[in-house]
């Protein structure tokens, strides 16, 4: 999609707006992205806009619910999209609250990685962390039980990851070709994923399954090393969630533990999140709280940058009328060869604007290492938001 369409369609919706007065919102957003290590043939600076509309409407017990996006940038095809990240019916039926159509799930606690997130693929060329999602197509149930909140899941169809153009970034370098898969229905195939989620005293717990495709392929170099080939696994898995609330701590808990099938066969995987975030609530006689944050990753599957990381980070809340907050986070594998920076500040200017600046860096030893491939990457980012 290319940008004059992206304004376009942002005009006209702005025009349409006053008609669903109350059940419609719209994000217009303009972002410039800036690489002060590009290599080569790389681009060195990206310009970009989307255009995200959200909007419900309620008719007797039911409810549609639509969130559509429009994304267009001027020289990465990868991050060119139209989207219905969400467009369902969400309706009761035998006592569940059922969904049907593109939906958007959230699961896990820990900060730095959500590993028990398996609903939605990543939108990975959107480079916009936990945000950037693809809806899931697909016939949901929920229902409140007296021992918890139960969540059924049946995802009709698989959405493969999307990737920037081999001279943008995030990249390799190399360009991405067809996708391969375990399962012999490839993209058709049928995906199941159930969780039951509870509380006892100051503790959050939830328990996942999952049967279907691996969200994240393994890429391996193809075509005599010209490009990268995704190659998508079948996955049974079992998810554990905990997180202590206390007064001023937070204790999380994220694990992942199934098999694989692969081209070399099946294998079985263990993936965790430990972590704490401490909050000093008014430092210094200030309105601000300070959270310090610490967690160690544990992931053995091939699609995982390294086995262990450990990360360490610090939120900054402002508490003013701005909504002003810093989030920085720092991970390094246990040996230290790769590490990887992000910090991303954000705050309203007035009720109709916001801004948002995120930058992150690259840094390894290794030149082969997954963070060694990303060595030209480095970006600083910033996004100016317009609602309507």
């Amino acid at each position: 999609m290319t940008m004059f369409a992206v304004r376009s369609f942002a005009i006209i919706l702005l025009l349409a707006q006053p008609a669903f007065a109350g059940e419609v919102n719209g994000t217009l957003s303009s972002r410039l992205d800036f690489y002060p290590d590009h290599a080569d043939g790389t681009t060195s600076e990206g310009r970009s806009a989307e255009v995200k509309i959200d909007a419900f409407h309620d008719f007797d017990d039911s409810r549609i619910v639509g969130e559509f996006i429009a994304r267009g940038d001027e020289k990465d095809s990868g991050r060119r999209i139209t989207e219905a990240r969400q467009a369902y019916l969400r309706t009761p039926f035998a006592g569940f609250d059922v969904f049907v159509g593109n939906r958007q799930e959230f699961w896990g606690k820990a900060e730095s990685k959500n590993v028990v997130d398996v609903i939605n693929q990543s939108d990975a060329a959107a480079n916009e962390g936990k945000s950037g999602k693809l809806g899931a197509p697909s016939i949901s149930a929920e229902r409140y039980l007296d021992i918890g909140d139960l969540q059924l899941w049946y995802i009709t169809g698989f959405r493969e990851k999307t990737f920037n153009d081999s001279d943008a970034h995030p990249s390799s370098g190399l360009p991405v070709s067809f996708a391969q898969y375990a399962r012999k229905d490839g993209k058709g195939a049928d995906d199941f994923a159930a969780r039951l989620s509870s509380f006892v005293g100051d503790w959050d717990i939830a328990g996942s399954v999952f049967y279907g495709t691996a969200r994240d392929p393994i890429l391996s170099v193809a075509n005599g090393g010209s490009a990268l080939s995704p190659y998508y696994a079948l996955q049974k898995s079992i998810g554990l969630e905990a997180q202590y609330t206390g007064d001023v701590t937070l204790l999380k808990w994220e694990s992942l533990h199934g098999t694989q099938t692969g081209l070399l066969g099946t294998h079985d995987f263990a993936a965790a999140v430990a972590g704490i975030e401490y909050t000093y609530y008014g430092p210094f006689e200030t309105m601000w709280d300070i959270g310090l944050i610490g967690e160690i990753q544990h992931d053995d599957r091939p699609q995982a940058a390294a086995n262990q990381f450990g990360v360490a980070g610090v939120r900054l809340v402002f508490n003013d009328i701005a909504d002003s907050n810093i989030l920085f986070l720092a991970s390094a594998d246990r040996k230290a060869d790769q590490s990887f920076i992000s910090l991303e500040a954000s705050r309203r200017i007035n009720d109709a604007t916001s801004v948002k600046l995120t930058s992150q860096f690259y840094n390894a030893r290794t030149p082969t290492s997954a963070f060694g491939q990303l060595s030209d990457d480095d970006a600083v980012i910033l996004t100016v938001n317009i609602f309507f």
